[in-house]
């Protein structure tokens, strides 16, 4: 089952936004938000956060999944609005936030999704714009963040989307929250889209860990939650769709197509 309306998957986890830029809120004896989303998502997430009763104080951080801008861009806002965030990322996101080109590119992406969105330059007098988020932990696979209450994330390397992509998982919720670091859902056909931007055999390679979880629910940051018996299977079907499109192509490179042609 695809979950692609906002509200509880759990009591102790909460989907914000919307199918197409997604946040997660997980609720320990401390709170914490999974995914940095984008700008123009700031408006709906904090009506629903207001929505489900949600105090600012009790969350606790927020958790960047990998440095894209759609992924990223609101954190700036959430910093600027709730100085008291910790904001987690891995040491590769914070090195590109350190770029100063790659954050002239992003804040240019934000600033024209943003109008195209129809949302102005502030929400609640707080300046919307991007600036680099200023990561206040680094963090990288076999590393955990302690909610209390049971709940650790636990966090996951997972490259070949982008070198930079973690990924998180909460034993006790069984819960996945892969990024783009595995086929996300697409939302009008139900089939599968592979998003190794950055390399096709880490990209598989980080999929094998991630098979290996025991899951029933996979949190995407683009395309909703897959719930149940299909979160069960989900990453060894997106798996062996990755594996197939690898095959496919060394197919092709043995007819002679070149490298670039693919």
């Amino acid at each position: 089952m695809i979950q692609k309306n906002p509200g509880p998957i759990t009591e102790r986890l909460l989907f914000l936004g919307d199918e197409r830029i997604g946040m997660y809120l997980i609720k320990g004896d401390k709170y914490f938000l999974i995914g940095g989303a984008m700008s123009f998502s700031v408006p709906l997430v904090e009506r629903q956060l207001d929505e489900f009763g949600i105090d600012r104080q009790r969350i606790y951080g927020l958790l960047i999944l990998h440095s894209h801008f759609d992924h990223c861009t609101a954190v700036p806002y959430f910093q600027r609005a709730y100085p008291h965030l910790e904001v987690l990322g891995s040491a590769e996101t914070k090195r590109i936030f350190g770029i100063p080109k790659a954050a002239e590119l992003m804040s240019g992406f934000e600033e024209r999704v943003r109008a195209m969105r129809g949302v102005g330059a502030t929400y609640n007098g707080i300046d919307l714009s991007f600036s680099p988020p200023q990561l206040t932990r680094v963090v990288g696979g076999g590393d955990t963040v302690d909610l209390g209450d049971g709940l650790e994330v636990r966090i996951l390397d997972i490259p070949g989307h982008s070198k930079c992509c973690l990924g998180a998982y909460v034993p006790a919720l069984k819960a996945l929250f892969p990024s783009d670091g595995a086929p996300i859902p697409v939302l009008e056909t139900d089939d599968l889209c592979i998003m190794a931007n950055d390399s096709l055999p880490a990209y598989i390679e980080s999929m094998e860990r991630m098979s290996k979880l025991d899951v029933e629910i996979c949190a995407f940051e683009h395309g909703g939650v897959v719930t149940g018996e299909e979160a069960r299977t989900y990453i060894q079907h997106g798996l062996e769709a990755a594996r197939s499109l690898r095959e496919q192509f060394r197919q092709r490179l043995e007819k002679g197509e070149s490298a670039e042609d693919l």
